[in-house]
């Protein structure tokens, strides 16, 4: 029985823990969010506002799916006692402390994985993640699905032109595929990123392009309804990255 403990609760928490309670081999250890669980179809007890140690020794995998700041707070002490899917990738952003996550997972014979969420193509990225020379992704989203609202919600605008980690910088609740994109290709200084706001968009359009050192290259575009300020696929998504989860060695993997 693998036992999954789940942060967060807004749509990716909720269908994470709707297929926990319907999935032979799964158990729900445990919820932690501040926001107040009503209604839910588990025992009270399973909603917590701490992660002791004790809850953690009792589970073997946490599934981030709240915000990049939980990674920085909780990171390393979930490693400790229990693997770690990572669904907000900008709390990768920083060197040190992904450095530091690595060495922690690698330290308990852990795992940290990154789920491909929006990035669609990404075992293709990863099968190759030396051999890239250059790379650029482009999102085109509504206003709406922005946190923090762009400058001009009326108007067509690139808002951002740049290097992966300054747009994970300014907009770290929006750019997941953008990180996990650089991580798995060149790097979060050399991956192009490009953030279009369009309020004449109805979804969400994701496309990125990798040129490999024998000049092959891999193009992906796909479109995509907004669910929040996230693609209406990723609850299923993650999902489908908790069946895969099986089979990794320690240290940071990609699902």
């Amino acid at each position: 029985m693998l036992r999954i403990g789940v942060i967060g609760w807004g749509a990716i928490g909720k269908h994470l823990v709707e297929h926990i309670s319907v999935t032979d081999g799964l158990e729900l250890s445990f919820v932690f969010t501040r926001t107040p669980v009503v209604g839910a179809a588990w025992p009270d007890h399973t909603a917590v506002s701490e992660m002791t140690a004790a809850l953690l020794r009792t589970t073997d995998l946490v599934i981030e799916a709240a915000h990049p700041d939980i990674i920085a707070s909780h990171g390393e002490r979930i490693l400790e006692h229990a693997d770690l899917m990572i669904v907000s990738a900008g709390g990768l952003v920083d060197d040190v402390r992904r450095d530091r996550l690595i060495a922690a997972a690698l330290r308990h014979g852990r795992r940290i994985v990154v789920p491909y969420g929006a990035l669609a193509g990404l075992d293709a990225l990863t099968g190759r993640v030396s051999a890239w020379r250059s790379a650029s992704i482009t999102f085109v989203k509504p206003p709406h699905a922005f946190e923090p609202p762009p400058p001009d919600a009326g108007t067509a605008a690139v808002i951002y032109d740049g290097p992966v980690r300054g747009v994970a910088e300014r907009y770290p609740r929006n750019v997941n595929a953008m990180v996990t994109f650089a991580l798995a290709t060149v790097g979060l200084d050399a991956s192009r990123a490009v953030l279009i706001s369009d309020p004449s968009q109805t979804v969400a359009r994701l496309e990125f392009e990798a040129v490999g050192d024998d000049g092959g290259t891999l193009r992906v575009s796909k479109t995509q309804p907004m669910l929040g300020v996230s693609g209406s696929e990723m609850p299923d998504a993650i999902v489908h990255s908790l069946t895969r989860y099986a089979g990794h060695s320690p240290g940071l993997c990609f699902g």
